[in-house]
């Protein structure tokens, strides 16, 4: 049986941790802030949640602190009075936060529900001190109410999963890449997909296009710049406001009209969050709105990223809905073609990354009726690894509500893990290429998983075991694909991802797969493959963008 790994447990404070005054009624600040200025800091208090000082060196040793330890000495008044007591103050630990996405995008949305709309075109002001200290108390009061909401009721899976699941760091390269390949490199062309899959095939590319008027690779290329602000070197807050404006920020630039019709397309006026932000408002990780409108506009020709998070999110997962948008609502077999890109992309990923002591097996069919096999297949001696690709996200209800667990769970993890061992107990006799295999490991590669929740995984390998037919499938796991590019990474490699999956599958205390990998592989990264379609990618971009 499963339990949580408290290493990677995290701990909130709330209000009447830090201070002993009467709490602030929450309404009634909100109602008297510049809800520009209020958006603006909350957005960048977001944007600096990770940052870390320059090195300092204590007691001969070189230390990064976070910069959250400044804003609590600064905004909190907890001040260390020694090196030792830096390190011994429990308010200090850098596990203990202040800062948090989740109460910050809550508190964004009180804004949204009960701001005063008049100030919102008000642009003139100055950012002090005192500013940012009172975001971070209405930040710290919400965090108090829900601290009080689930006192006495706790769902500690649900808060697991939505909080590894808001919280997961996409890594934007390759995002980026992976985009890049599936619509720019393969979905042009019917003729890179068999026979089979042709009948499904749609030109998602070309739709896209004529709908938003500019292509899907447009649409990346623009995206990263948006991105370039979250990945300076960033220790400090800016005491200026993060808004922008497209003129300003991008009047040399070739493509200026692409990003005023990109951010159009990921943005809104701020009052057009206003209805969610009621509807939803007993909803505490309802973001749906922020991912859907990753932008905010002011009505003074201003936008503003709500966060990372929802830009990230921006280029992969969203750029979904945006196809499924092309085409009418009651046509159920859109995005049925998606899923062969994701397919399509893995295979090859598989396929270039294995060489030497690693054999690759393609997708093949079997029996009377012609079945697929599993997507692709690898082998190291006695060791198989089956790769079953689905194209799946996770169900909004399922971190939103706490609703659709189930059903989440098993069409992300236990089907396609049933699926792919009753293939291989059909076959794997009767494969030459399978022949003297000891021990099956089977992974479902999803656009993104169920992360590390133990009470989940428990009930999920309890269903998988009553149904599972072939006796050497030992091992199975449900992946990311960032965390299978990692694992590709290491194939290539000629590192040992057996003795590497049979551990973490075998470890009691369940972390998230890439912080055990990390820990493991430190230097982990893109795959040559990978490499070769980023460098690609980045050029191309460069000549869309700029001019000789």
């Amino acid at each position: 049986m499963y339990s949580v790994d408290a290493g990677d447990a995290q701990l909130l404070l709330g209000y009447t941790d830090i201070f002993s005054d009467e709490m602030p009624n929450l309404k009634e600040e909100i109602k008297s802030m510049n809800m520009h200025k209020a958006i603006s800091i909350i957005c960048e208090l977001i944007r600096v949640r990770d940052a870390m000082l320059d090195p300092v060196r204590i007691y001969g040793g070189e230390f990064r602190i976070p910069f959250e330890t400044i804003l609590k000495k600064e905004m909190c008044g907890i001040v260390p009075k020694s090196p030792e007591e830096l390190f011994a103050n429990p308010l200090l630990k850098r596990n203990v936060h202040i800062i948090s996405v989740q109460m910050l995008l809550i508190l964004l949305k009180k804004i949204v529900q009960f701001g005063n709309y008049e100030t919102i075109c008000n642009t003139q002001y100055e950012i002090a001190q005192k500013d940012y200290k009172k975001i971070i108390q209405l930040q710290l009061v919400v965090a108090e109410q829900l601290n009080q909401k689930h006192s006495e009721e706790f769902d500690k899976s649900h808060f697991l999963y939505s909080t590894y699941h808001l919280n997961y760091q996409r890594n934007v390269a390759h995002e980026f890449l992976r985009m890049y390949y599936m619509m720019e490199k393969i979905s042009k062309d019917i003729n890179n997909f068999d026979a089979d899959v042709q009948k499904e095939y749609r030109d998602y590319y070309s739709a896209f296009a004529e709908k938003y008027q500019f292509t899907p690779t447009q649409y990346s290329f623009l995206l990263f710049w948006e991105l370039s602000i979250y990945y300076s070197d960033i220790n400090g807050l800016i005491y200026d406001t993060m808004w922008r404006n497209v003129e300003k920020v991008y009047g040399k630039m070739k493509e200026k009209e692409l990003i005023n019709k990109v951010i159009g397309v990921l943005s809104q006026q701020v009052k057009g969050y206003a209805t969610w932000a009621s509807e939803s408002e007993n909803h505490e990780w309802d973001f749906s709105k922020f991912f859907e409108f990753p932008f905010i506009k002011d009505g003074k020709g201003n936008y503003i990223s709500v966060c990372d998070i929802t830009l990230r999110n921006a280029f992969f997962e969203k750029i979904f809905w945006l196809i499924r948008d092309c085409y009418p609502k009651d046509d159920s077999r859109a995005m049925a073609f998606f899923g062969r890109l994701f397919e399509k992309y893995i295979q090859n990923l598989t396929q270039e990354a294995t060489k030497d002591s690693y054999s690759y097996i393609e997708e093949f069919t079997y029996g009377k009726n012609n079945k697929k096999s599993s997507d692709a297949y690898i082998r190291k001696d006695n060791s198989l690894l089956v790769i079953e690709a689905k194209g799946f996200s996770v169900l909004l209800d399922c971190m939103t509500k706490n609703e659709s667990v189930e059903k989440n769970n098993n069409r992300m993890f236990a089907n396609p893990i049933i699926q792919a061992d009753t293939c291989l107990a059909t076959i794997i006799e009767a494969k030459p290429e399978f022949a003297g295999i000891e021990d099956a490991y089977i992974i479902s590669v999803t656009m993104d998983n169920i992360n590390a929740v133990p009470d989940y995984y428990n009930e999920i390998h309890k269903n998988v075991e009553a149904e599972k037919r072939c006796k050497k499938t030992k091992y199975y796991f449900n992946f990311n694909i960032e965390e299978y590019e990692m694992l590709m990474y290491l194939v290539e490699q000629q590192q040992d991802i057996f003795d590497l999956l049979k551990k973490y599958y075998e470890n009691e205390k369940l972390k998230p797969f890439s912080n055990y990998l990390r820990q493991k592989y430190p230097e982990a990264k893109m795959t040559s493959f990978m490499e070769s379609l980023y460098q690609e990618a980045s050029e191309r971009m460069k000549d869309m963008l700029f001019e000789e």
